[in-house]
């Protein structure tokens, strides 16, 4: 489910506060922290805990647990922590399914056999890419097809499995290694100039960089959109 802006800054603010007392928080508390009134917070919380990202609970007042008065607390979701994750990567997990099955279908036709069109693909991949997953994928994408269809692309076939463990868990390690083993068979088959070609190296750079901070849920899911755009690649 979509949230605005607004409505992550309050997740953001309720998780923090969550963490750092280790207990469900008051929503004055929270109004407080993101500098609204009493009220505000209120109903932004309600409105979360229809979302699915809050729950609410009453208790009574510590100070006075016989008579006190009940007051409702609130708790963030797994389904909260797992979207300040995904920010906190940049990813937006929605839009990664429909943008990586955008590009392989590219891949598919063909689009990117051509070189031009791969290295301004390329050159059009920002070095601060919001979009990490995106990102990391149209790296590699051009790096493999940079291979061609010389020997390079059939040891990377042999090897691949041992990279991205196909029939078991993707690994943050293999990723790694497999940035760096695709731009050494670029450069055995003098497929880039190591000397002049330094913008390949700083997007692998970048790409290994970026996969150092990903989720490890993230990490599967860049493994199976390259898994599967190998695939394309090899048949083409």
């Amino acid at each position: 489910m979509k949230l605005t802006r607004r409505q992550e800054i309050f997740i953001h603010r309720l998780l923090d506060l969550y963490w750092e007392l280790n207990r469900p928080i008051h929503y004055s508390l929270l109004a407080e922290r993101v500098g609204v009134s009493p009220f505000t917070a209120y109903d932004m919380l309600r409105l979360l805990e229809e979302k699915g990202y809050v729950t609410s609970e009453y208790r009574i007042g510590s100070e006075k647990p016989s008579v006190g008065r009940s007051k409702v607390v609130f708790e963030p979701t797994k389904l909260a922590r797992r979207r300040i994750e995904e920010l906190a990567t940049g990813a937006d997990l929605g839009d990664w399914d429909s943008t990586r099955a955008r590009i392989l279908a590219r891949v598919r036709t063909g689009e990117f056999q051509n070189r031009i069109l791969a290295e301004e693909m390329l050159a059009r991949v920002p070095p601060k890419a919001p979009e990490t997953l995106r990102y990391c994928f149209e790296v590699m994408m051009v790096l493999m097809l940079r291979l061609g269809r010389g020997t390079g692309r059939h040891i990377l076939a042999e090897r691949l499995p041992q990279f991205l463990e196909l029939k078991g868990a993707i690994s943050r390690s293999g990723l790694l290694l497999l940035g760096g083993f695709v731009l050494g068979l670029l450069a055995d088959e003098n497929a880039i100039d190591l000397d002049r070609d330094q913008s390949i190296i700083k997007q692998v750079e970048r790409y290994q960089a970026l996969v150092m901070e990903m989720e490890p849920n993230l990490c599967r899911r860049l493994g199976d959109g390259i898994k599967d755009m190998f695939v394309l690649v090899f048949q083409s």
